[in-house]
């Protein structure tokens, strides 16, 4: 039996490419011959966006040859509340309550989005059959415990949202935890002793940062085995991202670089986020109006270009950023007259002198493009 696994489509009325994608989702089940269709939450992309679509989404599902299994997630909690239908062959944990259904011999679990452990702890008070596949519809967050510390050094809210960590799945019998809620794909799936744990990640790039092929997951269940394998959403563009940083005195030569890659890399299916950071020794204004010319006059070998301009100019410059100026500026290699009556000494003190130099030059080169990079936006 096959079953496919997908989550935050985030449907919306005003955003047609979403619902193509999740159309190609549908039509690769049913390609696949899949029994079922698990949707891990944020199907909508709002309360509103459920309400104007939902006889949209009822007439789509209706038409499949196959179960769908679905959870509200943290975007989408509200459309569910109330009971709302979606076709007879579609079942719904949306109220706040787990729900558990006995699916030609597997258990389906679905979790709707709630803050916190209590999907966790409901997991750990029941008794699943030991022999019997588990597969788990969960939205939340999934910590590994050996690196998830640093994670929470900068998220202090981190552990208030539905969450898991890979321990809570030790004891697990054969099973698939199905995740929704982090927006790529987990390649390949985290195995945790016999469960498996993924997200599938969205269905179509909403954001800056969704990189790569757009993911589902085909899960393959036979006996008492499970087998999980990531597949690309056909007919979905990918979202790719690519930084230059300005060095003062180096402008043309970036402004190349860039203009190299615009033309050089062009692809119809990859959705262009391109970073430009940096410091400049010439009006911001005037840089600016070249790269955007550069994206402009590129634009047709892409499906999409997103400029996100963050240089300023050298007057802006930090302390430690105009001490690296300064230091770039010194070009000339100190005079050494110990070696002045011994030209092959001379001949090599020189070159020593100048490597020495340009791994100097890299050195402050390197250290003004990361401060040039600390000032792009945040998330894009």
């Amino acid at each position: 039996m096959r079953l496919l696994h997908t989550a935050d489509v985030h449907l919306h009325p005003e955003r047609p490419e979403r619902w193509e994608a999740f159309r190609a989702v549908c039509g690769l089940a049913q390609e696949r011959k899949c029994a079922a269709l698990l949707v891990a939450g944020d199907l909508f992309d709002s309360f509103q966006a459920a309400v104007e679509l939902r006889p949209r989404v009822r007439e789509l599902l209706e038409t499949l040859e196959m179960e769908v299994f679905l959870i509200s997630g943290n975007h989408d909690a509200a459309a569910f509340g109330s009971g709302e239908y979606y076709g007879k062959n579609v079942h719904i944990a949306g109220s706040g309550q787990p729900v558990v259904w006995d699916f030609s011999g597997v258990s389906i679990v679905g979790l709707p989005y709630t803050a916190g452990r209590g999907g966790c702890e409901f997991l750990q008070s029941s008794l699943f059959p030991e022999k019997v596949p588990l597969i788990v519809l969960a939205h939340a967050n999934f910590f590994c415990s050996a690196s998830s510390r640093f994670y929470f050094l900068n998220r202090g809210d981190a552990l208030e949202e539905a969450h898991f960590w890979d321990r809570d799945f030790e004891d697990f019998p054969v099973s698939y935890i199905a995740l929704g809620h982090w927006h790529n794909p987990t390649l390949p799936a985290i195995e945790v002793n016999r469960a498996k744990i993924a997200y599938s990640g969205t269905p179509y790039p909403l954001a800056k940062g969704e990189n790569g092929a757009r993911k589902v997951f085909l899960i393959e269940v036979s006996g008492g085995c499970l087998d999980v394998e990531a597949v690309d959403v056909p007919g979905v563009p990918r979202r790719e991202t690519a930084s230059f940083c300005f060095v003062p005195g180096s402008e043309e030569q970036t402004l190349e670089e860039i203009r190299d890659y615009l033309f050089s890399r062009a692809d119809t299916d990859v959705i262009l986020d391109l970073e430009v950071a940096g410091w400049i020794s010439q009006r911001e204004d005037l840089l600016l109006r070249e790269v955007e010319n550069l994206v402009r006059s590129s634009r047709e070998g892409w499906k999409a270009v997103n400029l996100a301009p963050g240089f300023v100019s050298i007057g802006s410059l930090s302390g430690i950023g105009r001490k690296c100026l300064q230091l770039l500026r010194e070009t000339e290699p100190p005079a050494d007259p110990a070696f002045a009556g011994d030209p092959v000494l001379g001949q090599l003190v020189e070159e020593v002198v100048q490597e020495r130099e340009l791994l100097y030059r890299e050195a402050l080169s390197l250290l003004l493009r990361h401060l040039g990079k600390a000032m792009l936006p945040p998330g894009g």
